[in-house]
């Protein structure tokens, strides 16, 4: 049983890779080399399954740094919209992350009456609810981001291509203040403390915000121009 778990939640890992990977790119455009998009997956997959715990500080910069690095390498489009989509992104990563890690330890503990803490494999008679607790966290987390891609699709397909500097840095002040929150509520919180999970919860409603914001600036803006361009043809005739 426990072989097949660990078999599942391999493949859950995997799907919810690409399913992430998709929502990535549909916001931040590959660049155009074949060879270039398909070696984007690899450093992606240990971006997307980086593990959060709380007080530590490793992860979390890796993780920033990994992502600043990502962005130059693999993808086009000018420095502001890559800041944007770190900006975007690395707070819900990391927030979805600790979430499903930090609820899952907790649940099983809870369950299990164990010390928190201590090790799971100690103990084989609940070394079972530990798998299936994991995999269920595994399963939540890949729902929430196909629910995530599904609902965030035609924002992502209106493009953002209409954007000035300007508004890119409007909204890059707007998601440095969720992104230090995350950074320093995960760093800075001791364990076993839920205060942290309304914080990571708006985190991920603030990165979901500013997407829709960059879509209502870009329908705005095409909206304007629109207007503009009947005003001239009026005008001319």
């Amino acid at each position: 049983m426990i072989a097949f778990l660990d078999g599942l939640s391999f493949i859950l890992e995997w799907v919810y890779v690409f399913v992430f990977f998709r929502i990535w790119y549909s916001f931040l455009p590959l660049r155009k080399n074949r060879i270039m998009k398909i070696l984007a997956v690899i450093p992606f997959s240990f971006m997307a399954v980086c593990v959060i715990y709380s007080n530590e500080l490793t992860n979390l910069t890796f993780l920033l740094i990994g992502m600043i690095v990502y962005v130059i390498g693999f993808h086009r489009g000018a420095w502001v919209e890559k800041a944007t989509a770190v900006l975007i992104f690395y707070p819900a990563l990391v927030a979805v992350n600790y979430l499903m890690l930090d609820s899952g330890m907790k649940f099983f503990y809870f369950y299990s009456g164990l010390p928190y803490g201590e090790d799971s494999a100690l103990h084989p008679e609940t070394l079972l609810s530990s798998t299936v607790i994991h995999t269920m966290t595994l399963l939540f987390r890949l729902l929430f981001w196909i629910g995530a891609g599904a609902f965030l699709k035609k924002y992502f397909e209106a493009g953002s291509r209409n954007l000035t500097t300007k508004m890119w840095l409007v909204i890059d002040g707007l998601m440095a203040s969720s992104f230090l929150a995350v950074f320093t509520i995960i760093y800075l919180m001791p364990e076993k403390n839920f205060v942290a999970y309304p914080i990571c919860g708006t985190a991920i409603f603030a990165s979901f915000g500013c997407i829709y914001l960059v879509y209502y600036i870009c329908e705005s803006a095409k909206t304007a121009y629109r207007a503009k361009a009947l005003a001239s043809q009026q005008i001319y005739y």
